[in-house]
């Protein structure tokens, strides 16, 4: 049991979920790139602050990703986060 409560794993879904909503407000006008990379940057100083060493590929693709949405590559930025994603387990 103790083991549940440590780590990211029990935070997973969160992630997951501050993740979908950077894809969806990622560049919509109104505070879309604000508040989708602020989900975005949320997601990956979880996994980075938990465990850095096995979230290091998700957390390397959304360093980028909040790169590229700054840039305004939001396509890039959409298609890195996608990688992140996969990289996380699933649901």
């Amino acid at each position: 049991m103790a083991d549940q409560l440590t780590g990211t794993t029990p935070r997973l879904p969160w992630v997951r979920d501050q993740l979908k909503i950077a894809l969806e407000i990622l560049d919509n006008p109104g505070g879309g790139l604000v508040f989708g990379y602020q989900a975005l940057g949320q997601a990956r100083a979880l996994l980075a602050e938990t465990e850095p060493e096995r979230w290091e590929e998700p957390i390397r693709l959304l360093a980028e990703a909040e790169q590229q949405a700054v840039w305004r590559n939001f396509d890039q930025a959409r298609n890195l986060i996608r990688k992140a994603q996969k990289k996380l387990p699933a649901a």
